[in-house]
């Protein structure tokens, strides 16, 4: 099937097509507990709110735990300096999110020894994220690992992304907030008097002319002024009015200063959201040598404080 050299060719050009739009996607997104830090149903809701987040805001969120640092990772590294620990997990959290492609959030959880390492995207940063959202992240989740809280801490953690990711999109599409714009010179304008006596006059003019049309038969009085006009008094006179009016409108603008220029400015271009992450920035602490107690995996699934719920 499909032996003719030219057709074999066709298909190989086709699936390259079909296949390089997903060669950017993220290789992941979700939860990878290696290290064995959560319960299932934790991981369950996890998972369903950080598909969620994928879906609204087209970001990554990948949580992955380790119960140890591999070999290759802390060869070298004395455990023992706080300093010297910190850097790796520092460097090896951002390998992980560039080797996963992640475009978003990529938390590292380990057990031996006990940290948390928290990576977003410079991309994301500028748009749904920023780093204090980020630090903001690393609190909330080390004060429940304290704790020995670890489900509360995954759910607590991933319901604070979606409700930061949210609040900056509505930021965003709002806009900046409105500004206005001032008149360099604030000073009363002398044209103003004489303009409000132009426009009342106008006014008059046109309320004594509606009354006339009205009161002496419209299209008689017309026809007996203008010979060949055809009536239509009290219509023309109405016209006449509205234009005045409109024109009365329009010398005040002009002498006033009100153009019709946007007084307000906002919006702006949000192409900027579609960028994919090409590097990426950390913060991290260490949390209890114990963290992995009985309670990891145990019944206590966001808790009463996890936040728990849709964000």
């Amino acid at each position: 099937m499909f032996t003719h050299p030219k057709i074999r060719a066709l298909l190989a050009v086709v699936a390259t097509m079909l296949l390089s739009p997903t060669a950017t996607a993220a290789e992941f997104s979700g939860i990878r507990d290696n290290g064995a830090f959560f319960s299932e149903p934790a991981k369950a809701e996890a998972g369903r709110n950080i598909a969620e987040i994928g879906r609204r805001f087209k970001k990554d969120l990948v949580v992955e735990t380790f119960g140890a640092v591999p070999d290759d990772i802390k060869q070298g590294v004395d455990l023992r300096d706080r300093a010297a620990v910190k850097s790796m997990f520092e460097q090896w959290t951002v390998k992980q999110a560039r080797q996963q492609n992640v475009n978003g959030i990529y938390i590292l959880l380990s057990k031996d020894p006990a940290h948390l390492q928290v990576v977003v995207g410079n991309e994301t940063q500028r748009t749904v994220f920023t780093l204090g959202d980020r630090d903001a992240l690393v609190g909330t989740m080390l004060a429940k690992l304290r704790g020995k809280q670890n489900d509360a801490a995954l759910l607590a953690g991933v319901n604070f992304v979606g409700s930061a990711m949210k609040n900056h999109a509505l930021a965003r599409s709002r806009g900046p907030v409105p500004t206005k714009v001032e008149a360099p010179d604030e000073k009363p304008n002398p044209w103003g008097w004489v303009i409000a006596a132009v426009l009342g006059a106008g006014a008059a003019w046109l309320v004594v002319r509606v009354i006339r049309s009205i009161f002496s038969g419209g299209g008689a009085a017309g026809s007996a002024a203008t010979p060949g006009a055809g009536g239509g008094g009290f219509f023309s006179s109405l016209l006449g009015g509205m234009f005045g009016a409109a024109a009365g409108m329009w010398l005040y603008n002009q002498f006033s200063g009100h153009h019709g220029s946007n007084s307000e400015q906002g919006g702006g271009d949000d192409s900027e959201s579609r960028r994919r992450d090409s590097d990426y920035s950390g913060s991290g602490d260490t949390f209890s040598d114990d963290s992995g107690g009985s309670d990891i995996g145990g019944g206590d699934s966001g808790g009463g404080d996890s936040g728990g719920g849709d964000f």
